[in-house]
């Protein structure tokens, strides 16, 4: 019924951008709630996502722009930009990314971290001071 999202690994989806809405803020991200139910994983409004492109190099883990996932019902204006499962940003990135261009959706780290970086940072520390210990 939706071509999209598509799952290419565990909590990593490819779209394409469906168009802009002034409906959604700048740090939101809406698909089409039918095709997030039965094409993935997500929680609308609770999951965060980053955005890759295939075009562009990847940026580091701590500068990716991070997303809320809206699921667009079928009253909002910017329903005929997901029908298919699409993702709509808000108008006010309209000159950052071309609709119709594929993304790539990456949920992992909200899955697996959870907003809760406090592990990482220890994991940051404890390297650096086995790297400080081993020169």
């Amino acid at each position: 019924m939706y071509r999209y999202p598509v799952e290419v690994i565990s909590d990593i989806y490819v779209s394409r951008i469906g168009g802009y809405s002034y409906e959604l803020e700048e740090d939101e991200l809406g698909i089409n709630s039918g095709a997030i139910a039965m094409r993935t994983s997500l929680i609308p409004k609770e999951t965060f996502v980053t955005l890759g492109f295939l075009d562009r190099k990847m940026k580091p883990y701590f500068f990716r722009r991070r997303f809320l996932v809206v699921g667009i019902e079928e009253n909002m204006e910017s329903y005929e930009k997901t029908q298919n499962g699409e993702v709509v940003l808000s108008d006010e990135l309209e000159e950052k990314v071309e609709v119709g261009k594929e993304v790539i959706i990456n949920s992992v780290e909200f899955f697996r971290i959870d907003k809760d970086l406090s592990a990482i940072l220890e994991a940051f520390k404890c390297y650096r001071l086995k790297f400080k210990n081993d020169n």
